[in-house]
């Protein structure tokens, strides 16, 4: 397998948890509800569904645990926020220290052991496409399952009456409740939902790409899940683009040396070699996605508000029948 091949198949992988994790946000956000809980939410999804992978045997049990415990916290966070009214941002941040502490506890038995995760899936013809025929077409069913949810997300919340309700209460729940629009019971769905995608993503990492747990295996993608929604100004398409544009970045990290010697090797220059040396040193190409993630957050917001870029009216904003 060639560097490049190499490379643009560990992209394909590690967009899939980006995703899942960035198209249930959207989801949530466009209810009007912020969901900071996506970290904390993919670490529950990880370790539970590792665990009830081993304790029952079936991969696929697995992943509904996953994604059920995913589910299960944003539920919590859909009754703090919606039926108490509690500050988005903190409940958020709470559930990513619950999904820390909790995992790092109940995880100890865990540690060292390891799966026979998802086995690839081998498309045939489209398999032997040069370069990107393994990379797409020989993947994991999450891997197809993550791809093949987007253009659902996107008919669900641009070409349907749902998604037209979805976005009446993320812009104007008043004026949506005036109009017989249930707005709690949409808010509801579309957090909890949003945390099902999220725990989905989490199980994935677990079951289909490292095949172990390890604590804080999750490693900031929920952040930058979060990121992505607004890099993507809210739009299903454009978070696409940047899952893989981000999981590029660091499938390269995790082929550093490779990468360093194939850059070493086409510059053949000496004076050069100190520096890419250290640009392309493993522990510094880690760094990457997160440092990209804030240069792009900078550059985002200096283009204006969050309602200048598309993010919903009403975001951020506890709806309350009684006060309105």
């Amino acid at each position: 397998m060639t560097l490049v091949a190499g490379v643009l198949e560990s992209t394909v992988r590690l967009a899939t948890p980006l995703l899942l994790a960035a198209m249930g946000e959207i989801i949530a956000e466009r209810s009007g509800v912020l969901n900071l809980g996506v970290e904390g939410m993919m670490l529950g999804g990880a370790l539970t569904g590792f665990a009830a992978a081993v304790a029952s045997g079936s991969l696929v049990v697995g992943f509904i645990a996953g994604t059920a415990i995913g589910a299960a916290m944003a539920l919590l966070h859909a009754v703090l926020c919606v039926s108490f009214e509690a500050d988005q941002v903190i409940s958020g941040i709470m559930l990513t220290l619950l999904g820390v502490g909790l995992t790092t506890y109940f995880s100890q038995g865990w540690v060292g052991e390891s799966i026979e995760g998802f086995r690839t899936i081998t498309v045939p013809l489209l398999s032997e496409i040069p370069v990107v025929g393994a990379a797409f077409f020989s993947v994991t069913a999450l891997d197809y399952l993550g791809l093949a949810l987007v253009p659902f997300v996107w008919y669900l919340l641009f070409r349907t009456n749902v998604g037209r309700e979805i976005t009446a209460v993320g812009d104007d729940p008043e004026t949506a409740d005036t109009a017989g629009v249930p707005v709690y019971r949409i808010q509801y769905a579309c957090v909890v939902l949003g945390g099902a995608f999220a725990g989905a993503g989490g199980a994935q990492l677990s079951l289909a790409f490292t095949n172990f747990w390890a604590p804080e295996m999750v490693a900031g993608r929920g952040w930058i899940a979060v990121a992505l929604v607004i890099f993507a100004q809210w739009r299903i398409w454009r978070v696409l683009a940047g899952t893989y544009f981000f999981a590029a970045i660091d499938a390269l990290s995790f082929r550093a040396a490779a990468v360093r010697d194939a850059t070493l090797g086409v510059l053949d220059t000496p004076a050069l070699e100190s520096t890419v040396r250290f640009l392309l040193n493993p522990q510094v190409m880690n760094t990457y996605p997160y440092l990209l993630t804030i240069a792009v957050l900078w550059y985002v917001m200096r283009r204006g508000t969050l309602a200048e870029l598309g993010a919903p009216s009403a975001l951020l904003e506890s709806y309350s029948r009684e006060r309105d």
